[in-house]
């Protein structure tokens, strides 16, 4: 009988480790299938690290977003807002509006976390969600020279982002090495 509990009580452990990293895939699976992918602007920096190889490091652009006037009350403080967002032509994101409420009319949309304080001359400045994308040793390097026209396509679905993928010429950067590589011209 005592056996029997113990093989339960393994298996409900087992299951409790296995339970967190499942919600988190299946939370970023949601997203990528649900989500918009927009198009981020960035620039290149391909640091190198002894445990974790060549990658590639993402700096993104224009990320300050202007605050509308009556939130740059300097006695207007909240903790969260929402930048709802929109996409060009191209697929290049478009701030939309920043609102203090949930959007309820759009799943696009961006939450930040302001502690309560607003600063920086009225913008608030978006937290990206990876600044770093990993790809074969041999072609991070060959990425770096190429982020210059680059842009990361990120997955936005109700408050959060996913890193999906960067894009060059309009071609994953994988696909665009590859291409370069049969036509020997890097």
């Amino acid at each position: 009988m005592r056996k029997k509990y113990l093989i339960i009580a393994f298996a409900l452990m087992i299951l409790a480790q296995l339970s967190f990293p499942l919600k988190m895939i299946i939370e970023r699976e949601i997203i990528l299938h649900k989500g918009e992918t927009l198009l981020f602007k960035i620039e290149p920096i391909d640091p190198y690290d002894a445990f974790r190889g060549r990658y590639v490091w993402i700096n993104y652009k224009n990320l300050n977003v202007d605050l509308p006037s009556y939130m740059q009350n300097e006695y207007y403080k909240i903790n969260d807002l929402y930048i709802t967002l929109k996409k060009d032509s191209v697929g290049v994101v478009i701030y939309d509006k920043v609102i203090d409420t949930k959007p309820t009319n759009t799943d696009i949309y961006i939450k930040v976390k302001t502690d309560g304080i607003l600063t920086d001359g009225g913008k608030v400045r978006i937290e990206m969600p990876d600044n770093r994308y990993y790809m074969n040793e041999n072609k991070a390097p060959i990425a770096d020279t190429l982020l210059k026209n680059a842009y990361a396509q990120i997955v936005v679905y109700k408050g959060q982002m996913v890193l999906k993928g960067i894009l060059v010429d309009g071609m994953s950067i994988e696909k665009y090495i590859d291409q370069l590589a049969k036509n020997k011209s890097y």
